[in-house]
Parts: structure tokens; C-alpha cells; sequence
């Protein structure tokens, strides 16, 4: 496949994922040491894609049940923006450019993995 053919599929698995990645924790709970003491601390819920934070949640609490189940308020749940996809090919146009054949072919494999 010639360079420019590893870039429009690079793009276009980019334009029709275009989500963003959140990652989620709360303040609630708590951890327990080796040694068995308590520690106050943050508990990652876990990360989800989605065309906004509300979308994610909603995302993350179909494929993780168990945060319900848990007894987690997942509303109150803290977010934070990992990446996001908008955007992608001025954002990312310049890894293109830089990457020989070989190595977008890997990149561009690598993202259909995602889902």
C-alpha cells in the first residue's frame, strides 16, 4: 500500500471514531495497605469514549456495571479528558509526515484495534 493510501485510511478511521476519551475516579471508597492500614485515596472508576463527558459516563457504566453494583455515585464521579479525537487530522497531520511506510502502516493497524 503506498504512503498516501496508509494516510487517507489513517484519517478516515480517525473521522468516523471521532469521540473523546475519558477517564474516571471519585473520592469515594477507600484502599487498604499490604500492611492492612486504610488510606484515603481516589478509586479510577475506569475510561470510556464518548461525544462528551455524559455520553462516556453513559458509556462506562454500560460496559462496567459494577460501579452501580458497587454503590458508587457515578454522577458525582470527577472526569478528566484524556484525548480527544476532534479534530484529528490538523492535530495530527504532522505524525504523518514524519512516519516512513512501514511505520504508519502500524499506527493506522493498530488504531482500527480501537474501538
Amino acid at each position: 500500500m503506498a504512503l498516501e493510501e496508509y494516510k487517507e485510511d489513517f484519517f478516515l478511521i480517525k473521522k468516523t471514531n471521532d469521540m473523546t476519551e475519558f477517564i474516571f475516579y471519585t473520592t469515594e471508597g477507600f484502599t487498604q495497605s499490604p500492611d492492612g492500614e486504610d488510606s484515603e485515596n481516589c478509586q479510577l472508576l475506569g475510561r470510556a469514549y464518548g461525544k462528551d463527558k455524559h455520553d462516556a459516563l453513559e458509556n462506562l457504566l454500560k460496559e462496567n456495571p459494577w460501579i452501580k453494583e458497587r454503590g458508587f455515585e457515578p454522577y458525582e464521579a470527577i472526569y478528566k479528558e484524556l484525548a480527544s479525537t476532534a479534530n484529528a487530522e490538523a492535530k495530527l497531520s504532522f505524525l504523518t509526515n514524519l512516519l516512513d511506510e512501514r511505520q504508519l502502516a502500524q499506527y493506522t493497524n493498530w488504531l482500527k484495534t480501537i474501538e
